[in-house]
């Protein structure tokens, strides 16, 4: 659980400086702004707790199962998340043995 918060965290450092990451006009922000309606969300208080939710999501869903609807979209995103899966997968492992 953690590890997943740590994730969670990581991810929101991308979403919250995703200007200066992105080499492409796309971004997980700018996508997960556009697929839902955040307007209630009156305070930036309440748009970080929902910044905060979805990195967790993404981070249990690319820790445990290696995939998330939460697609990089650019190269900054798609080396964190590779080097995120992996470490998922030998955190995961080394738990098994």
């Amino acid at each position: 659980l953690w590890l997943n918060h740590l994730g969670s965290c990581l991810w929101w450092v991308f979403v919250r400086n995703y200007k200066e990451f992105s080499d492409t006009e796309n971004n997980w922000n700018d996508y997960i702004l556009a697929e839902v309606d955040v307007s209630e969300l009156v305070s930036n208080d309440g748009l970080d707790g929902f910044w905060y939710a979805s990195g967790f999501y993404w981070s249990v869903t690319a820790m445990f199962s290696g995939a998330s609807v939460r697609q990089p979209r650019n190269s900054a995103e798609t080396v964190f998340s590779i080097v995120y899966i992996i470490f998922g997968m030998l955190f995961g492992s080394s738990l098994i043995s």
